[in-house]
């Protein structure tokens, strides 16, 4: 069943990635899309956050916003609208450059944006060449993320489950084998990218892996050794036994969340500083373990130990929905990407209340950018038409 409802957005501007026309940083909370007719339970609205583009999925059109966006009111990118009107289910992937293709979540294809001038940017279907490993292989694929230093992960629907790194995406387009292959311990069902790692969620066991460059091993998760070095997918051993519902990664932390609603986090905490000269994420992963080691993944606890519906991740903020359907954000606001005003640089280490809902409303779904956080919003019919669109009421000032 379709619905109406709005979405909300704060943080960076400068491409018009969030609202064309508008000021270079949203300090608040901003509505930048009315919904008609989409169907919130099975419909992501927020297809694709990137650094400089968005992708918004109306229900029945896919907005792009930002680098290589066009008209934001005429895109409908026929190509990717399935036989009864609505848009195809997949993944968006890009990189700073802006969006970059589409994965078929159906057929397995890829689908690659280019950008013809003139308003003219469409989705081409990729043919791989006969001697590339994809058309070798006679696989599906059922993921694709694209890391910080610009390698690709593949993963692909067979009966020995595996992951595949391209140097970047035009190795993966054009050349016939990607630069190392792994085995995994079960089919991908979800695949996330930090700035040199990638972490993977099993379909039945509910696991995660984790695999990549040996220099940041925070962004394992995991203590790497000869047996289980850091180029291999390895299931994170403080998570094993937890079935995970959902990951999700920005350039220095990637969190998951268990069907249990428990939030776990790991990264690193060296990133660029802000306001007060330390790392906006100090606070939740320098925290020890019973016997005084450094913990390597983390349990969240959050509003007195409310459990957690969903979570979003950007560069250097994260923003979680709670089951009570309250919005709450860490870490950085330097650029208004948690839409707390613009006398608001940092938390300061804790968790902040950013968006309640009005009771005629709930909150459907929570994205983030590297500098972005969007909030969908179902709302009441008749109360939608008669707002306008405006800044949220301030977040009062951090105490």
């Amino acid at each position: 069943m379709t619905s109406c409802g709005k979405v909300l957005a704060a943080g960076f501007n400068l491409h018009s990635q969030l609202k064309p026309g508008g000021a270079e940083i949203l300090h608040h909370l901003t509505r930048i899309q009315t919904l008609h007719h989409v169907d919130f339970g099975k419909e992501r609205v927020i297809a694709c956050a990137l650094w400089s583009a968005t992708i918004i999925n109306t229900g029945r059109l896919l907005i792009h916003r930002g680098i290589s966006g066009t008209n934001p009111d005429q895109i409908h990118f026929d190509e990717l609208i399935d036989t009864e009107g609505r848009p195809k289910r997949g993944v968006f992937f890009g990189d700073v450059s802006g969006v970059r293709g589409f994965l078929d979540d159906e057929a397995g294809d890829l689908y690659i944006l280019q950008d013809g001038g003139n308003n003219d940017a469409r989705f081409i279907k990729h043919a791989f060449p006969a001697d590339a490993f994809i058309s070798r292989a006679g696989q599906k694929i059922v993921g694709v993320a694209i890391a910080g230093n610009m390698q690709v992960c593949i993963a692909l629907c067979n009966k020995n489950p595996g992951v595949f790194v391209f140097s970047n995406l035009d190795s993966l387009l054009q050349n016939p084998d990607p630069v190392e292959s792994y085995p995994i311990h079960d089919l991908v069902k979800g695949l996330v990218a930090s700035s040199t790692t990638f972490t993977t969620l099993g379909h039945q066991q509910a696991r995660v892996e984790t695999f990549g460059d040996p220099r940041y091993p925070a962004l394992l998760g995991r203590t790497p050794s000869t047996q289980f070095p850091p180029s291999h997918p390895t299931v994170i051993s403080a998570l094993d036994g937890i079935k995970m519902a959902k990951i999700a990664a920005g350039t220095w932390l990637i969190a998951a969340l268990s069907h249990e609603k428990d939030l776990y986090v790991w990264g690193h905490t060296l990133q660029q500083p802000v306001a007060d000269d330390h790392s906006c994420f100090k606070g939740l992963l320098d925290t020890n373990g019973p016997e005084g080691t450094p913990e390597e993944v983390h349990l969240i606890d959050i509003a007195d130990g409310q459990d957690i519906e969903d979570v979003a991740v950007g560069d250097d903020h994260l923003v979680v929905l709670t089951t009570a359907g309250e919005l709450w954000g860490y870490g950085s606001n330097d650029c208004g990407q948690l839409g707390l005003g613009r006398d608001v640089k940092t938390t300061q280490g804790k968790w902040v209340k950013v968006y309640s809902p009005d009771p005629i409303e709930k909150i459907q779904g929570i994205a983030a950018g590297p500098l972005n956080t969007f909030v969908v919003v179902g709302c009441h019919a008749r109360r939608e038409q008669t707002r306008s669109e405006t800044p949220l009421a301030a977040i009062p000032p951090i105490s």
